[in-house]
């Protein structure tokens, strides 16, 4: 059995996280995933009224009716009061922290925050926090004690006994982390999907390079899928993987099964990146992801030297338009997210299956690299 620090600081039997993907609240994968000894994130960007999925209207029959923060106090105890009877399983709670979605965030904090006191049973199962796609360091204590201008709401003096994870895309960003004191940093490459960075530096170079220059546990995300990219993450000096787009392709995914079966169909160049709700997404080629790319690079003369391209109103009606799509399950004209891997995905197993087949692969693999070093006597002359 594969045994890293993953292990020791969040309690799961396996090294791996299911991300969190929007628009869903991915409950029952997280479910699922926390079941067979994976670690489980709920997914809280469509809790943001009027983001997604597309409308109010259509969140309200996704998630039902509240503020983000009481949508997400009552999804924690679902998952809590599916998983009581499984005494290794562990979840957890994405929340995006992007200057854009700031409002939001605070109030999913909060919501987390006042559930885990109100019922601190819950704190069997609830392992981590992960906050994304901005910066970790207003959510720490050093900025709420200097009186941070824009401070927000202290993780780990709220719940110092909670395992706080940021994803970062770059080594500056992961050195933020610790400075704000995060436990793991989750290096994401930008061959990832959904929320990327405008900058191209893929999980190959960023996850060795973040793991030398931090002191503390990396987790490697973006092209992860399989025994053999677990066996690379390790390698490469992590202590686990996050798998988002995998994990949408499997049987107990809240996703739509044309979303599953997109997934599967497209090659390793079917992707493309463009502005998404808050910065940039990777989605899946189609015509409404080209649409997304052209509205994206008009006027954007700027935008492939790595300088962050504004949203406006033409993006977010394309973007809103192709999420309401999703619920006709029209693959063309829907917003499918996924990530390059996905042309390295060809079936759709259970959680179960997916789990086991990666800790097989990769401890296969490992065992037999000591075959690859030659141990020949060397003579002295």
């Amino acid at each position: 059995m594969i045994l890293t620090k993953f292990q020791k600081l969040i309690g799961t039997k396996y090294p791996i996280i299911q991300a969190g993907m929007g628009p869903y609240s991915t409950t029952d994968l997280c479910i699922a995933v926390a079941k067979e000894g994976g670690l489980g994130l709920i997914s809280t960007i469509g809790m943001g009224a009027g983001l997604s999925p597309a409308t109010p209207e259509a969140a309200e029959r996704v998630f039902g009716k509240g503020r983000p923060q009481d949508i997400l106090k009552r999804t924690i105890q679902y998952v809590f009061d599916n998983l009581k009877d499984y005494p290794d399983a562990k979840f957890g709670v994405n929340i995006p922290v992007a200057t854009d979605f700031s409002y939001v965030a605070k109030r999913l904090v909060k919501g987390t925050l006042e559930i885990l006191k109100e019922k601190p049973e819950i704190h069997d199962k609830f392992a981590v926090i992960v906050t994304s796609a901005g910066d970790p360091l207003p959510w720490s204590i050093d900025a709420v004690s200097k009186g941070a201008k824009k401070a927000k709401i202290p993780i780990k003096e709220e719940l110092p006994k909670i395992v706080w994870c940021h994803v970062c895309p770059n080594v500056r960003a992961a050195k933020r982390c610790e400075k704000a004191g995060v436990d793991i940093v989750i290096a994401s490459g930008r061959e990832g999907g959904a929320h990327c960075a405008w900058r191209d530096v893929s999980s190959m170079v960023l996850l060795p390079e973040v793991v030398n220059n931090v002191n503390i546990p990396v987790v490697g995300a973006g092209g992860f899928s399989d025994g053999a990219s677990l066996a690379a993450a390790l390698a490469l000096g992590a202590i686990g993987i996050q798998m988002g787009t995998r994990f949408i392709a499997t049987k107990e995914a809240d996703f739509q099964q044309m979303w599953k079966e997109a997934i599967v169909k497209r090659a390793e160049t079917d992707t493309l990146v463009a502005r998404g709700l808050f910065g940039p997404m990777r989605f899946l080629r189609n015509t409404m992801s080209m649409k997304v790319v052209d509205a994206t690079i008009d006027g954007a003369s700027n935008l492939y030297r790595g300088i962050p391209c504004p949203s406006n109103q033409t993006i977010m009606d394309i973007e809103m338009e192709g999420l309401r799509k999703l619920y006709n399950e029209s693959e063309e004209e829907s917003i499918i997210l996924g990530g390059v891997v996905t042309g390295r995905i060809h079936s759709i197993p259970t959680v179960k299956e997916l789990l086991e087949s990666i800790i097989a692969e990769a401890e296969e693999i490992i065992s037999k690299l000591p075959s690859y070093i030659r141990k020949e006597k060397l003579i002295e002359i």
